[in-house]
């Protein structure tokens, strides 16, 4: 059996809601409940542990009446935040995903629970515009744009070995944006990047509020 870490710590500032920006709702539904929801109906996933802020803890509580879920306060920063849901899970695999990317694909989430039985996995998709360096305002160099990818969650881990890697990770004093390159850096081991759908959008800006509203 799985577990999952969604989080809803965060505040989305750039979108100039006022609130935090998992709470936008789409259809009288929030955009953590089509989150939490996906998980909810996938009998795979026995734990689902839902990282919140003290400031929502109420709101969030009262989203999730009713659903089999467990709630954590985050910490600080989201590297704290994902530790502290860490510290929760009772199972051997764990998926590690953004509350704010609601539109989840089934194949994506079947091939991430076939993939981590074996290595740690990562969502991303190809970078379809040129990418370039630049330096006060100026472009410097061109890069090849297949050599990178655009990272997303879910990111899953087995357990035992993602909190090893964040402990570490503690230990040495380190940040990281995410969760793969924390487990990669920390632990020297590889994770696997499996393509995922361009439709997997994080709730940022106005555009991809704009796009959510139309696919979901």
């Amino acid at each position: 059996m799985y577990s999952v870490i969604i989080l809803a710590a965060g505040r989305g500032t750039r979108l100039n809601l006022g609130y935090n920006k998992v709470f936008y709702e789409i259809k009288q539904r929030t955009i953590l409940e089509f989150s939490v929801d996906y998980f909810l109906k996938d009998s795979s996933f026995s734990e689902i542990i839902v990282v919140t802020n003290e400031r929502d803890l109420t709101h969030v509580k009262e989203l999730m009446i009713g659903k089999d879920v467990k709630i954590t306060l985050g910490g600080i920063t989201r590297q704290e935040s994902v530790y502290n849901g860490l510290k929760k899970i009772s199972n051997k695999y764990v998926l590690i995903h953004d509350g704010a990317r609601p539109f989840i694909d089934k194949k994506d989430i079947e091939n991430i629970k076939k993939t981590v039985r074996e290595n740690a996995c990562v969502l991303a998709a190809k970078v379809k515009e040129s990418i370039a360096k630049q330096a006060f305002n100026k472009l410097k160099c061109y890069v090849n744009r297949d050599e990178y990818v655009l990272l997303q969650t879910p990111q899953a881990f087995m357990t035992n070995k993602i909190i090893n890697a964040y402990e570490s990770a503690i230990k040495n004093d380190n940040t990281y944006s995410d969760d793969a390159s924390l487990y990669m850096q920390e632990l020297g081991e590889d994770v696997i990047i499996l393509e995922g759908n361009e439709f997997n959008i994080k709730l940022t800006t106005e555009l991809d509020l704009r796009i959510l509203e139309e696919i979901l």
